[in-house]
């Protein structure tokens, strides 16, 4: 008999082993899901809703729930995810700022949160039938990032990530006793987390360039330490159990761990227990234990009276009930368990990723098995569930979207136009618009095609809009009723028009002035035309008159060529007439008065 009974709670320490195995130590959002690890990285389970990005992560000991802030392109909205064997998700507070710290406390059952971008923190009781958020700080003085409550002291602690005076700050719950603990030698605390077993804060704050740091200090801000300082890792969650440090790197995407035990220096350094196909952000450890702490008894005195009774998140079947366990889709046996194929999960590898993932589209796994999708024309996001065209292209557009694109596109019908077909061209629209900037009430427009007017009636935008019954040259002529000013009418009403007119006048009469006067100024004297002729005889004639036929008289050279026929003969004069000056005279003399010589 006592064997038997020495059998018996040996195999009921089996199944509480294999069932304290089979849960989680490490839960981290990771762009649409939450994943669930053992404290060495191992995956347990993932939930994948309709998420699109997760950024905070917290847990409630109490109702055995996550709560996660979603952003949503434009806002956030903070979901509690219940983990069953059919998981539940339920929106509880939509359309809020940048949620970057979530915490519960347990015992009061009121859930706080940070608002990075208005500077506060706010909460919210989660028994009440409506969950209005209310203010319990609003900083002038500081950027909260991350917070963390103390459940057995009734405090909380926050990281302020102002540039010009970051600091580690904590209060009361009711927002009373606000206190600096740490303001010195910090330069961008992010992620923080308490350390209950050894009752000291722990955070993570980024350095300059691509230096962080892990720093510790008692829950009053005093003895502090350096836990690691490194590079190239870029800290955003922070969580810490019995053993060891954990922290989200939105850099390498990846989940690092740091054993309390160890000292700084080369041989301790922190592992990457896990890679993530997008950015890890909030990271927390279950820390079970809390319950057993001493001071802590207000927390098992709440889980207790809690009217839900905890669930179990994950079916804890007896291995030994379970034979001939066969691996589905090319599953490995392990033990009594299956290894998994990239792609397949469950007991026996019978759950396909690809199942259900995606809203729209076509499911595919990434080389490391993650499910991924291609969206069709119109969707984006991780699982194609959002609706990138809805209510984007106005006034019956026809909109296109593809993944990748910053914004999707419209065509627009007939008289619209802009970037979401948001601007009308119809001549109606443009004429009310026209008349609305219009300073001059006669001012008119006419249509493109000619067909209609549009008349400004008054300085308040009414108008008028009627057919264009005249042509188009008798739209700009006088007797046209749509004809401009006249010159007579714009030069007696319009002071510029009329100032541009006479300059123009005074600059034409002084041209003419001026033309006048330099033309009347020439002189007028006949330029003299000087002539020298040498006469030979006896010599075949070039060019000459009728003369007897005893006597002939060649002209041989003339100094104005053009005024002769002998242009091609140089000019020379014969060294006999040289000598001979007084005929020369008397020949000149005669040519001058007109007598020909010859």
């Amino acid at each position: 008999m006592l064997l038997k009974l020495l059998v018996i709670c040996g195999g009921l320490a089996v199944i509480h082993c294999q069932k304290e195995h089979r849960d989680w130590d490490i839960a981290v959002v990771i762009s649409d899901q939450i994943e669930l690890l053992q404290s060495n990285g191992t995956l347990i389970g993932a939930t994948v809703e309709q998420f699109t990005k997760l950024k905070a992560l917290t847990f409630d000991n109490v109702r055995h729930q996550f709560v996660v802030s979603n952003n949503n392109q434009s806002n956030d909205t903070i979901f509690t995810v219940e983990l069953t064997k059919e998981t539940e998700i339920t929106p509880i507070i939509p359309n809020l700022p940048d949620v970057l710290g979530l915490a519960v406390d347990p015992i009061e059952d009121v859930l706080y949160w940070t608002d990075s971008t208005n500077k506060a923190i706010n909460y919210a009781k989660l028994n009440s039938s409506v969950l209005e958020p209310k203010l319990l700080f609003d900083f002038s003085d500081a950027t909260p990032q991350d917070i963390a409550i103390d459940v057995c002291r009734r405090q909380i602690y926050w990281t302020n990530s102002d540039p010009n005076y970051p600091t580690i700050e904590r209060a009361f719950l009711n927002g009373s006793n606000r206190e600096v603990l740490i303001e010195s030698g910090l330069n961008l605390p992010i992620g923080i987390a308490i350390d209950y077993k050894a009752q000291r804060l722990i955070w993570a704050d980024r350095g300059e360039g691509i230096y962080y740091r892990i720093d510790s200090s008692d829950l009053d801000g005093n003895n502090r330490q350096l836990i690691y300082n490194g590079t190239d890792i870029k800290p955003f969650g922070i969580a810490v159990d019995d053993l060891s440090v954990y922290w989200t790197d939105i850099v390498n995407n990846a989940l690092w761990r740091f054993y309390k035990s160890d000292k700084e220096g080369v041989e301790a350094k922190p592992e990457t227990i896990r890679m993530f196909k997008g950015q890890p952000m909030g990271v927390i450890a279950k820390n079970a234990q809390i319950r057993n702490y001493p001071d802590c008894k207000e927390l098992e005195v709440a889980i207790e009276n809690y009217r839900g009774e905890s669930k179990e998140i994950f079916d804890t079947t007896d291995p030994e009930e379970v034979k001939d366990i066969e691996c589905l889709n090319g599953g490995q046996l392990n033990g009594k368990y299956c290894k998994c194929t990239p792609g397949y999960s469950g007991r026996y590898c019978e759950q396909n990723k690809c199942h259900n993932f995606c809203v729209h589209g076509a499911c595919y796994f990434s080389g490391s098995g993650y499910p991924q999708c291609s969206c069709p024309r119109g969707f984006g996001g991780e699982r194609c569930q959002l609706d990138m065209c809805s209510t984007y292209c106005l006034n019956n557009g026809l909109c296109s979207y593809y993944k990748g694109d910053l914004l999707p596109s419209c065509q627009c019908t007939q008289h619209f136009t802009g970037s979401r077909c948001e601007i009308s061209t119809d001549f109606h629209s443009l004429c009310g618009l026209y008349c609305r900037e219009s300073t001059n009430v006669n001012d008119y427009l006419v249509s493109k095609d000619r067909e209609l007017v549009c008349r400004c009636e008054n300085e308040n935008g009414k108008f008028v809009i009627s057919q264009n019954n005249v042509t188009v040259p008798a739209l700009y002529s006088e007797s046209s009723p749509l004809r401009g000013q006249s010159f007579f009418e714009k030069f007696t009403t319009d002071s510029e028009y009329t100032t541009l007119v006479l300059v123009c006048c005074l600059c034409v009469v002084l041209n003419v002035i001026l033309f006048v006067y330099l033309f009347a100024s020439r002189p007028n004297k006949r330029p003299i035309i000087k002539r020298r002729v040498i006469v030979n005889k006896n010599v075949t004639p070039l060019t000459y008159r009728p003369q007897p036929t005893t006597e002939q008289c060649e002209i041989t050279m003339i100094e104005n060529c053009c005024n002769m026929n002998v242009c091609e003969t140089p000019c020379f004069e014969p060294s006999a007439f040289r000598k001979n000056k007084e005929d020369k005279k008397v020949l000149l003399s005669d040519m001058e008065n007109g007598e020909d010589t010859y």
